[in-house]
């Protein structure tokens, strides 16, 4: 081989390994962060130090690469697991509350269909108590004529027979159920009103906005 050639080569071969080095240095980061006592402190590497306090990655230019925030406690990261599962929950109630409200819209046409309905509503209970109301009349009717039988009885001195005593207990078991019932569905009648002024209101801001968006 030529003095020339080889004088080359050993130059070619010399450039190229400085130019590694050089490439080497420039992609060498290192690791800066602040510690308890407020100090800068440096490393080739992320100390428990940094990793506990958070540390910027610097490139040899001392340009910032990235943060790595510190890392969190137990306490903490239960804390942004409650914040992440209360705001998944929020968000699920607010499309679940979209959804009601689309088919609110899409059920009731009209403002007056939607009274229609609730009407209607209030006039199956009213039917209910109405029913109730002539069953609880027989009951009734039927315990007065047994403990008057009963009583006829009690004035001879003799005891009172063991099926009409039962008959007693079965009837004043029914009317106090039905009684029960009664003050039940009286109370499902006064909820069953608000929840229908409360919808017939938010269905009246329903269809104001629907009517304002083009």
């Amino acid at each position: 081989m030529r003095p020339t050639i080889v004088i080359a080569l050993t130059f070619a071969l010399t450039a190229a390994a400085s130019n590694a080095a050089a490439q080497d240095k420039a992609a060498h980061n290192r690791y800066r962060w602040i510690d308890p006592h407020g100090s800068v402190q440096y490393a080739d590497s992320p100390t428990a130090e940094a990793l506990q306090a958070g540390y910027d990655v610097i490139n040899a230019r001392g340009s910032v690469v990235r943060h790595v925030d510190r890392a969190k406690t137990a306490e903490e990261k239960q804390v942004e697991a409650n914040a992440a599962a209360a705001s998944t929950l929020d968000k699920q109630r607010a499309s679940e509350a979209a959804r009601a409200d689309q088919q609110l819209l899409q059920a009731y046409s009209s403002e007056q269909a939607l009274i229609d309905a609730q009407k209607g509503r209030i006039v199956a209970i009213d039917q209910e108590l109405a029913n109730v109301k002539v069953s609880q009349a027989d009951q009734e009717k039927s315990l007065a004529e047994q403990l008057a039988y009963a009583s006829t009885f009690e004035r001879d001195g003799k005891p009172v027979p063991a099926p009409v005593k039962q008959q007693i207990e079965t009837l004043r078991e029914n009317v106090e159920a039905q009684k029960k019932f009664t003050a039940t569905k009286l109370a499902e009648r006064e909820q069953s009103e608000q929840r229908a002024r409360a919808e017939l209101a938010h269905y009246r801001e329903l269809r104001a906005a629907q009517q304002k968006t083009p």
